[in-house]
């Protein structure tokens, strides 16, 4: 039974809220009735905060959301009490949704769930057709009663809007070039040689345009479907049950399955599993009986996709470039972070053919 009223304790994240900043990380209080609640920071990131609770033998996590135009903590909680609602254990069970109120920031409250992220573990071909068996039925989640369904984030509205979106990176990108600070000098080895790739770079229009002619569909699905938008898997957990949960539900709404697969094929965090498994994994997905343009759907998101992550990549890069060349002594973001990166637009120009193929590796455990 979800408890559609907040915890009592719940006014007490007030004291670790106020101390964001400061050196603790746990927190002893006690309500007005004496009861023990155990107060832990966790994560905390710049679009939410985390917070686990223990009280009365049980444990909470707490997650505050900022306010944006994305509705993040109405996403978060409109999907958990779909799944859950469903009978869907795919996701944390929610217990309670609060507008700011008590704290300055909406709250999503649900079970403690203790795990191993997928990205951490070997993952056999088996593995990642459970993950796509997962995704199916999650996709067959409904909302709710007394949710709203949402329209996925970044769910693209259609070709035009998403072809947009690639002439606004490159518009971007180009401003660079044409730019006075185009030299190697003073750039940090991560970007030393971007100038030297940016043709290739730009060059990714031309086969976005060649991939929406090849399969000639449109964006049009018959069968909105609850899908995570969200190819992380960072954020899948593994219990100890053999259970797999999905995490960070704050970009979740109604949208096209076939984006959402995609979307997982294509991730950053998906590069050391080779596309054979992929298409193999793939292939095992339960596709809705009347959904007869799935297939081209799939391949053309899964076409565009690493086109549109190699200009997000690159503008991360200039962007970061640009920092280091005004302010040499900033160190805002950890040079590993761009290295990490720097191999991501790697791996992406690669497997578009852009550059020479690199060696990628395939699914552990086979």
């Amino acid at each position: 039974m979800i408890d559609s009223v907040q915890p009592a304790w719940l006014p007490l994240l007030q004291r670790p809220y106020e101390n964001l900043f400061g050196p603790r990380t746990v927190w002893d209080l006690r309500m007005a009735n004496g009861v023990a609640v155990r107060i832990e920071r966790g994560c905390q990131g710049l679009n939410n905060r985390l917070y686990r609770v223990h009280f009365d033998g049980q444990v909470f996590a707490c997650k505050l959301f900022v306010v944006d135009e994305r509705r993040r903590a109405q996403r978060e909680w409109g999907a958990l009490r779909s799944l859950h609602a469903s009978g869907g254990r795919y996701a944390p069970e929610p217990v309670s949704f609060s507008q700011p109120g008590p704290l300055p920031q909406p709250v999503v409250v649900s079970r403690w769930v203790e795990g191993q992220p997928l990205a951490e573990q070997a993952l056999s071909s088996a593995d990642l057709a459970g993950l796509i068996t997962a995704l199916g039925h999650i996709h067959r989640t409904p909302p709710a009663p007394g949710i709203e369904p949402l329209l996925a984030w970044h769910q693209p509205a259609s070709l035009g809007a998403y072809e947009g979106e690639f002439h606004a990176f490159d518009e971007k990108i180009e401003a660079w070039i044409s730019g006075p600070g185009v030299s190697v000098r003073g750039l940090p080895n991560w970007a030393a040689d971007l100038p030297e790739m940016l043709p290739a770079i730009v060059q990714r229009l031309q086969l976005a345009g060649a991939a929406i002619a090849r399969w000639g569909v449109s964006m049009y699905y018959p069968h909105p479907a609850l899908i995570r938008v969200d190819g992380d898997l960072e954020n899948v957990l593994r219990t100890e049950t053999g259970q797999i949960i999905f995490m960070d539900w704050e970009r979740s709404g109604w949208g096209d399955p076939a984006f959402d697969l995609a979307g997982w094929r294509w991730h950053p965090k998906g590069q050391r599993i080779s596309q054979a498994h992929w298409d193999t994994a793939l292939a095992s997905y339960p596709v809705f009986p009347d959904d007869s343009t799935f297939a081209d759907r799939l391949a053309l998101y899964s076409d565009l996709l690493p086109i549109w992550w190699a200009g997000r990549s690159t503008l991360y890069l200039l962007e970061g470039a640009h920092q280091a060349a005004s302010q040499p002594h900033v160190g805002a973001v950890p040079a590993r972070m761009y290295h990490s990166v720097r191999r991501q637009l790697d791996f992406y120009l690669a497997a578009l053919g852009l550059i020479p193929a690199l060696e990628l590796a395939g699914a552990e455990g086979d």
